[in-house]
């Protein structure tokens, strides 16, 4: 089937906005205290309630979180039983994504952004019991892998060239692959008038990222993102909506591909608790599981970038900042994936190279 593309969605809003929500669980207590008072015997971890500095790592963190770095540009990563990675962990970081392996344990893949064939993906290789293994090159020779995308199977890399003859600016890549022999792929392309593209595979696994099937009015495309959402960056799908963010105008963007409606709002409106997403959204992911309850935001810029929250009824949160005017002022925070068990949360800084690890102090998975 062909797609089609108007100069700009349906203005009639969605009926729901966000994924719904999960039943509430008790949790232990952490082990720092609550921001405000409760009559319960437990803290249930809120993000954002209350942030506390870690002055080693640079950074805020909600309590009842913790942090470590754990790989850094230019170093050899250092693995659980001593050894060291023979190359240094790679530049540049940008999208990244969770692979499951064979013996249970996963591969944290990472794009980097470098220029000139520098670029490329690398895997970060974890145990079952998320103890970092191996490090090695999985794609090299390549330039500006961007945020990329988890397709079935496989890690789709962003390279200047695809797309065209001419390439272009595309950024991020989100999967319907509800009919398997016809999975849908939805492109963002970082440019003023980059269009939101969708096209249909023939089939899934690597040469289906191959085979497109572009919109039937390019000019009407890039009308569209030029006035609606210039400079796309991040998007996913879970259950027929599909999320994107325009960085320029700070949009989250909440599209109900079976009504055909729409309904927009701007990244960190919202705000409850401390901290502030006053900068450009960038990647954003959301949860696994069939009934997630937040979206999560890396951002580009700003005097403290950092990672934030987007919960069920629109309310965002801080996760984690650099500390405001410190080391991490002005760059752009990526790489945003979970460990398969939902136990582990990693992120980076991009022009720092730090990537980080962050673990909830109660033991309990993300939601």
């Amino acid at each position: 089937m062909s797609p089609t593309m108007t100069n700009m969605p349906s203005s009639k809003p969605t009926s729901s906005a966000s994924p719904s929500s999960i039943p509430s669980v008790s949790y232990p207590p952490t082990r720092y205290p609550s921001a405000f008072p409760s009559a319960a015997p437990f803290v249930l971890f809120t993000y954002g309630e209350s942030l506390y500095t870690d002055k080693d790592l640079g950074i805020q963190i909600s309590v009842g979180l913790t942090a470590r770095q754990i790989a850094q540009t230019g170093s050899r990563v250092s693995f659980a039983n001593g050894e060291q990675s023979s190359i240094s962990y790679h530049g540049m970081m940008d999208g990244a994504g969770i692979a499951h392996l064979p013996d249970g344990g996963y591969a944290y893949l990472s794009n980097s952004e470098k220029s000139s064939g520098r670029g490329g993906v690398y895997g970060l290789y974890f145990n079952k019991d998320g103890q970092i293994t191996d490090y090695k090159a999985l794609l090299t020779g390549s330039s500006r892998n961007y945020g990329g995308g988890m397709s079935p199977g496989t890690l789709g890399s962003r390279v200047t060239l695809l797309g065209g003859p001419s390439g272009g600016e595309y950024e991020t890549v989100a999967v319907d692959n509800s009919n398997t022999s016809k999975p849908v792929f939805f492109t963002t392309e970082d440019t003023s008038n980059g269009e939101l593209r969708r096209f249909e595979a023939d089939g899934n696994g690597w040469d289906a990222l191959h085979r497109f099937r572009w919109t039937t009015s390019l000019s009407a495309g890039k009308n569209s993102a030029a006035s609606y959402y210039p400079n796309a960056e991040g998007i996913i799908y879970h259950n027929s909506t599909l999320y994107f963010v325009a960085k320029v105008t700070r949009t989250l963007f909440i599209l109900d591909l079976n009504d055909m409606t729409y309904t927009s709002e701007r990244t960190g409106s919202s705000w409850v608790g401390q901290g502030a997403f006053n900068s450009q959204p960038d990647q954003i992911i959301e949860s696994d599981l069939d009934k997630p309850k937040f979206i999560y935001f890396t951002e580009d810029g700003g005097n403290a970038p950092g990672v934030h929250v987007r919960d069920r009824k629109g309310n965002y949160y801080t996760m984690s900042r650099g500390v405001p005017g410190g080391r991490y002022a002005g760059d752009e925070t990526v790489g945003i994936a979970f460990s398969p068990d939902r136990r582990k949360f990693y992120f980076g800084f991009q022009d720092a190279g730090v990537l980080m690890e962050v673990t909830r102090d109660d033991d309990q998975p993300f939601n």
